[in-house]
Formats: structure tokens, sequence, C-alpha cells
């Protein structure tokens, strides 16, 4: 009674095997490389502090104009979006978002570092 390990089995088989682990390595590889490089673009965009933004509404509800590409924007914690400039005039009067009043976080103080609040935000 002979056992041998591994058991003995075609050459083709052991090509199949093989074969199939490869692709598998490769499909991983292929999966890690674009796992990465999406993450590299989301934390390049996040660093300098541009996000894509998906609007509600074409239009600033401060001013009513709608909004133009590549605009400069602020977005609201509620994700409600305006013009910026129009948004720090806003909320150097009220702390509440002009489409829903939400309160603002830090709005005890309604006149302090709304700059800062911005920043936050954005």
């Amino acid at each position: 009674f002979s056992s041998s390990f591994p058991p003995d089995l075609p050459l083709n088989i052991y090509m199949v095997i093989f074969g199939t682990g490869i692709f598998v390595f490769v499909l991983s590889l292929i999966f890690c490389c674009y796992f990465i490089s999406k993450l590299r673009h989301q934390a390049q965009s996040e660093r300098f502090g541009y996000k894509e933004v998906r609007l509600m509404a074409q239009t600033c509800a401060v001013c009513l104009e709608d909004f133009k590409v590549k605009e400069e924007l602020g977005v609201l914690p509620c994700q409600h979006a305006f013009h910026r400039k129009c948004l720090v005039k806003w909320l150097e009067v009220r702390c509440v978002c002009p489409m829903c009043n939400k309160p603002m976080a830090g709005s005890a103080q309604p006149h302090a570092s709304i700059g800062t609040l911005l920043d936050e935000m954005v």
C-alpha cells in the first residue's frame, strides 16, 4: 500500500489549478490598483478643499442666480449649496440654513468667526 503526496494527477489538472491561481491573483491586483487610485484621487481633492457636490437645486437660494461651472460654493452640513459670498453674507445675519432653517453648529455666538464656521462646513 503506497500513498504519494501530492496525489499523482495529470499535468493538465496542475496547469488548470495554477492558471486559476494566477488569474485570481491578477484580478486582485487590478482591483487593488483601481481602489488605491480612487482613494488617492479622493484624498487629493479633499486636501485642496474641493469636493464634487451634487446640487439639488441649480439656483442659489440667497441671490436667486444660477450656479456656473467651477464656481466656488459653500455647502452647509444639511447639504444645501450656495454661492460662497452669498453664504458668508447670510451667515453674518442669521446662523441658519437659508433653505431649511436648520441651525448651524456653534450658533450660540452668532457673529463669532463666520469664516471659521464656513471653513469647517466646506
